[in-house]
């Protein structure tokens, strides 16, 4: 409940503070008298962007306060942002001619975006921008949701509506994927071919290049290795003859000096080794390639491991390192089909829950439907619009799909009307006449009161459109609301005015060259001169009647 609002330099308000209390009050005064000014400043209070046309003339900055008995659940919500809150609730923005402007909630510097959210729920506004949301049936699912109790099963509609937006968009991006991996796979698949093809082995290159280059020089080895050959043990007179010869001499000579025997050894060593190189020789002439066929097929295995290197390596370690690497990526894309498998087996479960909710949120909100139809058309008889009918269509398609359910479920909720008997029922925006929207907001907030109860809400031109007569029945429906909750409202009808529990007056005088708004309290002869004042005409009968309509 809002307990008092205290406004500084803002606009023609220099310096004023009031408070509030529960029950219906009203607020009067003469036109331009400052009665919007002081919703302006409300609704600075609940997250209004403020103006430096806001700011008093004159002045260096505006301040708007207001204090609030506030609920449990407002108190923790304040707890889990660090702000103390006892049982008031104090919200202070000033606007500063140079510099940001700064709110306050008890004392602590918040955002704009925090208040917004700490203030939602505590006031409503009705004026003439809601009463105009009566005509855009985007709104009318939210009141019938709110009066029928049915504000959680939406939130659980909207999160799982949400999940499922979530799954579709994996899913896509992972079917993207996939598009993308099978040009992909397919590379790499022709990348594994080429490889097992090749098939390279570590070191193979530089064995081919040295076979390469034994192959080319085949003749010339040959040559040499035979000459050397004949000369060490094939020819006659070759070394290994000659050697022979001279073990034998030396035997001789170690016969006669036993100091050569080690020498005698050592050349036996020598004709061994000699020996032994020639039959190398031997065998590796007989070893050569005589068929150079070979050459090509080396030089072309040598082109295609260095063609391989060059996409694949540099080395071949490289290649069979990237050939390892393709496997993985490959079972990867094998994964990827996995999860876009399980992603449509997921998506379709929350679909099917989606819609079976859908479904049951939808029945509630026909059999709501009922009831807040009736309810309403009640509330309008109360108001002088006994001729009028009143409906709530709730249209969903018959057969759902997951496709046919939004964030807030299946149903496409309207709220008809019928303004004479005989009339077919239509959208409100086709036929309703200002008066009559202001009276059947009047009759939505009623019956939601009775069904939610109310915190604080403030009426703006609920008399526009309407007359002496139907006002008296308005002031009597506001002051049934306010045994929901607080009301406030703003009216230029004694009518209204006199069903207050409070009243609160509101004039523009004069000081010098200076203009500012007082507000004052107004009660017993006060109340009385308020509304003689607001009939107008002849004093004396305008007094006897502000006389009949306080009794």
């Amino acid at each position: 409940m809002l307990l008092e609002l205290a406004l500084e330099n803002f606009v023609l308000f220099e310096k004023v503070s009031f408070g509030l209390s529960d029950g219906l009050t009203v607020l009067t005064g003469e036109t331009g008298a400052g009665k919007s000014l002081l919703l302006r400043a409300l609704k600075l209070i609940l997250g209004a962007r403020a103006d430096l046309q806001q700011i008093r003339t004159g002045a260096k900055q505006a301040m708007v306060q207001a204090v609030f008995d506030v609920s449990f659940e407002v108190r923790d919500k304040l707890e889990n942002m660090g702000i103390s809150c006892d049982e008031e609730l104090v919200i202070r923005r000033t606007v500063p001619r140079t510099g940001k402007g700064r709110i306050y909630i008890n004392g602590a510097i918040v955002s704009l975006q925090d208040l917004r959210r700490i203030v939602s729920g505590l006031v409503s506004l009705a004026g003439q921008h809601e009463y105009q949301q009566l005509l855009h049936r985007q709104r009318h699912g939210p009141w019938l949701d709110r009066f029928s109790g049915l504000e959680h099963e939406v939130d659980q509609i909207n999160s799982l509506y949400q999940e499922i937006k979530v799954l579709q968009a994996n899913l896509q991006g992972a079917v993207d994927a996939r598009e993308a991996a099978a040009v992909e796979e397919d590379r790499l698949r022709q990348e594994a071919e080429e490889i097992d093809r090749i098939a390279p082995r570590p070191g193979e290159e530089e064995g081919l290049e040295q076979k390469l280059k034994v192959l080319k020089a085949a003749e010339a080895l040959r040559t040499l290795g035979d000459n050397c050959y004949r000369i060490l043990y094939a020819d006659k007179g070759s070394i290994q003859e000659r050697l022979a010869i001279c073990r034998q001499d030396l035997k001789r000579m170690a016969e006669l000096d036993s100091i050569l025997g080690k020498t005698a050894n050592e050349l036996n060593s020598v004709i061994y080794q000699a020996e032994e190189v020639a039959l190398t020789l031997r065998d590796y002439i007989h070893g050569l390639p005589t068929d150079l066929s070979q050459l090509e097929q080396i030089e072309e295995r040598i082109y295609a491991l260095r063609q391989l290197k060059r996409r694949c390596g540099p080395t071949t370690e490289d290649v069979l390192d990237h050939r390892n690497d393709i496997e993985i990526k490959l079972a990867a894309l094998c994964e990827n089909e996995d999860r876009i498998e399980e992603l449509h087996k997921r998506l379709e479960e929350k679909e099917k829950k989606l819609i079976s909710r859908a479904l049951e949120l939808s029945k509630k909100r026909r059999q709501g439907a009922k009831r807040l139809s009736e309810a309403i058309k009640a509330e309008l008889f109360d108001l002088k619009l006994a001729k009028t009918d009143f409906l709530i269509d709730v249209e969903a398609a018959a057969r759902p799909i997951a496709s046919d359910v939004g964030p807030r479920g299946l149903d496409r909720v309207q709220f008809l009307f019928s303004p004479n008997i005989g009339f077919p029922l239509r959208p409100l925006a086709s036929i309703a006449s200002g008066g009559e929207l202001s009276r059947v907001m009047l009759a939505l907030r009623a019956a939601l009161a009775k069904q939610t109860g109310i915190e604080t809400i403030v009426f703006d031109e609920i008399d526009a459109g309407i007359g002496g007569e139907v006002a008296e029945k308005v002031g009597f429906k506001l002051k049934a609301l306010s045994s929901f909750g607080q009301v406030v409202t703003i009216t230029h009808f004694p009518q209204i005015a006199a069903r207050g529990d409070h009243h609160i007056a509101l004039e523009k005088v004069a000081e010098g060259d200076k203009t500012a708004i007082v507000i004052r309290k107004v009660a017993g002869n006060q109340r009385l001169e308020e509304l003689t004042r607001m009939l107008g005409g002849d004093r004396e009968t305008a007094k006897a009647y502000a006389g009949e309509l306080l009794k």
